[in-house]
């Protein structure tokens, strides 16, 4: 009789772990006028926004999109640079998994890390070198002020349209990969083709690093997203069918110590990875996010060039999908057998 009372026991326990959830902060958000998704003009869709931080603490965002194309749901999560109290961090971020021509973009989640130091203290030159020239471009320069150098500069900008709505988000097109202290250097970034007629001009420039980059794989044939964040540059990124595994080469070539972190889709509760580095196992760490993301970590040595091997995956026939929906049509299908075996112990218990 005890596992009647178990089984009860355990669905309630199912059904808390399902609608449990985490509440974000409402002092950092994304406003839904500078919030939007187009298809550009290589025909890649595109989510652009901002995350505003009205925290006392400088914080490091993270923002889950949402997009539903036909019948299809895709959610991905990106991480953006440090964003200081009172500031705005623009972001450009392209989905190639969105592959129909009418997506809807669904509302943003945003959830964030509190960070112990302050974005880098590099500033925009607002003068007339910064210009907005015929073609829709931007052009100016920046200035470290910060005492010590700063690594993977990008700056960042909202641009709106002539009716003065938020209409994109730009990015520096040069490689900034170091700026000394008291450097001063020109950037320049541009809107999208398809929406350059439409600027008028540009707003809330920030500085900071690029950090999370996805990589399109080909796995027994389909597409196959990865995601990572790092100091360094990923490379020739390569899925083995027959291995399981993904190969890719890691450039980093700064005098400090790096790092990667890759962002692999959940394929089971109980996956376990090795990472191989130039043919040599080595430590790293591995843990799993709220959104079912597995974290492949490790340090990348000063000014290397390192070949990874990362395996561990589950062949395709093995990855387990149990959804919602299973997890109830398993629990039906469960309770009744468990009730009918119990009853047929009771009944051989009385008829003995």
């Amino acid at each position: 009789m005890r596992l009647l009372v178990v089984i009860p026991i355990f669905v309630a326990l199912v059904v808390l772990g399902i609608v449990s959830s985490n509440t974000a902060s409402a002092n950092v958000w994304i406003p839904d006028n500078e919030y939007l998704g187009y298809y550009d003009s290589n025909g890649i869709y595109t989510v652009v926004g901002a995350v505003k931080n009205t925290e006392d603490k400088p914080i490091i965002p993270s923002v889950t999109i949402n997009v539903k194309d036909d019948d299809n749901a895709i959610s991905d999560n990106f991480t953006l640079s440090t964003v200081n109290s009172g500031k705005d961090i623009p972001f450009k971020i392209k989905i190639p998994q969105v592959e129909g021509k009418n997506a809807i973009l669904e509302k943003p989640q945003v959830s964030f890390v509190t960070s112990n130091h302050d974005a880098v203290n590099i500033d925009v030159i607002y003068d007339r070198t910064l210009i907005k020239h015929p073609d829709g471009h931007s052009s100016g320069f920046i200035l470290n002020n910060d005492t010590s150098p700063a690594y993977g500069v990008i700056v960042y900008a909202a641009i709106y349209g002539k009716d003065g709505k938020f209409l994109d988000t730009g990015k520096s097109i040069e490689t900034i990969e170091k700026m000394e202290p008291g450097q001063k250097i020109a950037f320049s970034m541009y809107p999208d083709p398809n929406r350059a007629s439409k600027l008028s001009y540009y707003s809330c420039f920030a500085l900071g690093e690029d950090p999370t980059q996805t990589i399109k794989l080909q796995r027994t044939g389909q597409p196959f997203y990865i995601t990572y964040v790092s100091s360094g540059y990923v490379n020739d990124a390569k899925f083995d069918d027959f291995a399981q595994s993904v190969s890719l080469t890691i450039r980093y070539p700064f005098p400090d110590k790096g790092f990667v972190n890759f962002m692999i889709p959940e394929e089971s509760n109980d996956q376990k990875y090795t990472v191989t580095l130039d043919g040599k196992q080595i430590e790293f760490l591995q843990s799993k996010d709220p959104d079912g993301y597995w974290h492949v970590a490790f340090d990348l040595a000063p000014q290397s060039t390192s070949y990874v091997t990362i395996s561990g995956f589950s062949p395709i026939g093995a990855i387990p999908e149990f959804s919602l929906k299973d997890s109830r049509s398993f629990l039906l299908i469960i309770i009744p057998i468990a009730a009918a075996i119990i009853s047929i112990i009771i009944w051989k218990k009385r008829t003995d």
